[in-house]
Formats: structure tokens, sequence, C-alpha cells
């Protein structure tokens, strides 16, 4: 395929015949695409391009031979395969797509397209021997890929509202109601002062958890006792006295009038667990939202789950990808040019955040 496609961009006398049987057979006039090793994708582009335009391809190849080694001649069968191949990688083409975004969420459909792509490339006795083989790698590339990570991405779509009912996990409801549990406590954990999701991301990482932090909290506290006794008996030895190191704490006049009085009829506050179980009950309740929908604008209407959004922010915030990030590279190339090699580091920060941050309409109120 990469040499009939080389052809075709050496000969000028090929490109032209390729361009008058296309307008012949009334094909769009598109030049072949040569792949690059480095990007697996436009391989795909190359056998897509291939097959748009085999008839001219086939037809031209008949009429003009090149000289020195002839072209491998493909049979119908090989050409099959083309379109066997295009119809399998295409769903991930899509999804390299969808995950490259910028302007929404990404890290909340990574476990529904995971779901998608091994439904895409289960086991059928009816594919080509090729195309099992390929099913078969690609299977066995998602089992060992995302497990370490399977519940961070879980979690994840539970907190989007597209995805928030979970149909796209073979799982009972059980499954998806410890879930929501897990979220629960990483609420507690964020507003203990914890990353939710520290030690997640990373294989290995030594980052402590809520759990570990209460441990390590005891430990330090206690260490903390030990001074405080050893400050008290030198306070003793010196003043001869058992007094307190620090003195009590000065009670405000609404304390001492009211405090006592009106506790014993209070309503108990409820715990951070309870605020966060309560939130979950209502956010499950409601309708879901489109997947074309915009999810950061249905949060922000969400004004009763404060708790459930401040959570939502953190994971929704975390690309799927390092695409984007890659492209403010590209961004920062297209700015710093020779002929501008005197901009100031601040200034290439500013420009840098202009281009990715300022819309185009922004742009025409300016103007005017």
């Amino acid at each position: 395929m990469r040499r009939i496609v080389k052809f075709f961009h050496k000969s000028t006398k090929a490109s032209d015949a390729l361009r008058d049987q296309q307008h012949s057979l009334g094909l769009a006039h598109h030049k072949l695409i040569h792949d690059v090793s480095t990007r697996w994708n436009s391989s795909l582009e190359m056998l897509e391009r291939f097959w748009e335009q085999k008839d001219a391809v086939v037809a031209v190849l008949r009429k003009i031979k090149p000289r020195g080694e002839p072209l491998p001649a493909l049979s119908d069968n090989e050409i099959k395969v083309v379109l066997e191949i295009v119809k399998l990688m295409s769903p991930l083409k899509m999804a390299t797509k969808l995950l490259s975004e910028e302007k929404t969420p990404t890290l909340s459909i990574v476990s529904p397209l995971l779901a998608k792509l091994r439904s895409e490339f289960g086991e059928n006795h009816s594919d080509l021997a090729v195309i099992g083989k390929m099913k078969e790698n690609f299977r066995q590339d998602f089992e060992s890929r995302y497990n370490y990570i399977q519940d961070f991405l879980d979690n994840a779509s539970a907190l989007d509202p597209r995805f928030k009912d979970l149909h796209f996990m073979d799982a009972d409801n059980t499954v998806k109601d410890v879930i929501f549990l897990k979220i629960a406590d990483q609420v507690e954990d964020m507003l203990a002062g914890f990353t939710p999701f520290r030690g997640v991301c990373r294989r290995g990482s030594n980052s402590p958890t809520r759990r570990e932090g209460e441990v390590l909290n005891h430990a330090s506290t206690s260490h903390t006792a030990l001074h405080k006794d050893y400050g008290a008996t030198l306070w003793k030895c010196v003043h001869g006295t058992d007094d307190e190191l620090e003195p009590p704490k000065k009670r405000s006049a609404m304390d001492q009038l009211l405090g006592g009085f009106l506790a014993p009829g209070r309503t108990p506050q409820k715990t951070i667990r309870e605020r966060a179980k309560e939130e979950i009950t209502k956010y499950r309740g409601r309708d879901g939202l489109d997947v074309n929908g915009d999810v950061l604008q249905w949060w922000k209407e969400q004004v009763d789950l404060p708790l459930l959004l401040k959570l939502a922010r953190s994971y929704l915030s975390i690309p799927a990808t390092s695409v984007p990030s890659e492209r403010v590279f590209s961004t920062a190339g297209d700015i710093i040019t020779a002929e501008r090699s005197r901009l100031l580091p601040e200034h290439v920060d500013q420009l840098i955040f202009l281009k990715k941050n300022l819309k185009q309409h922004h742009m025409k109120c300016i103007t005017k």
C-alpha cells in the first residue's frame, strides 16, 4: 500500500492520470495520503483514502506501469481486508478525537469509551483472521492498561450527569452503589484537607489517603502531647503549681448566657458524610444530561449540591490525555519566532494565555 501511494506522489504522470480518472468516475479530487510512522491514525487515513479512490487507483495502475520494480498487485481479498481494517479502526479514531477535546470534560468519558470499544472488539467467529488477531491484541491492551485506575475513572463518570446512571457498566446496582459510597468518602477526604484522589493516578504513589492521614495525625498528636506533659512538669518545678500551661478560653457573653440553656433542645448538626449522602441521593434522582449537553453549565445550576459540585470540579478539570498541554507548546512555537526573539517571558505567557482563552466574539467586541 505504501509503495502504491509513494508512486502516485512521485510520478506526475500517474497523479495527472488519477485526476482524470477521478473526474470520469465522479469521485472527489483527493490525493492519496502517505502515513507517518509515529502517528497510527495517519495509517488509518491512508487506508480510508485508498478505499475512497480504489476504483480510480486500480484503473490508473492498469494503464501506467512504473519503471524498475513493478508495484504489487492488490487482490480482491486484500482490498476487502482494507475495508475491514477501516471499519475496525474507525471507532478508535473517533475515541481519540473525543479524548483530545479541550473545551469539554474528557476524563469522565474514558470508562464509557472503554466499555464501547470492548464491545466493538469482542470476539466474532465471522471475522477475517487478521481482524480477529487485531481484536485480540486490543483486548489484551485494554485489560493491562487501565486496571490500576479503573475506580478513579468510574468515579469521574459517576460525577458526569451524562453517565451518572452508569449504564455502560456490566454490573448490578450494588456495584454502582459502592461507587457512590466511595464518592462520599472522597467528599470527607476533600473537606479534611486531603486530595480526594491522591495516590490513585500513579502506580506506587506514597501520598497518604484520609485513613492513612488519620493515623499520621494521631502519631503527631501523641508526639505533641508528650512535649506538653514535659512542659507541664517543668512548669510545676518552676512555679510549684499544677496549673495548665494554657489559660482556659474565655467564653463569650452569648455562650455564657444562652449556650447551656439552648443546648438540650438544639437539633444536632449533620455530619459531612450525612450531608454528602443526601446530596448523592438528590443527584442520582435527577434527570440525566444528553450526551451532547454542557456538563459544566449543568453543574453550575446545581446550587443545592455544594459538596458534590466541589468534588466534580476536581475530577472534571482533569484532561484525559496530554494533548491539550502539547497544543500549548505548539502555540508557543507559533508565537516565539526568530522575528520576535526579544519578547520577554512574561509577555510570552500573556500571549499564550490570550491565544488559548480569548474567544472570537470577544475579539469582535474589542475591535468595535
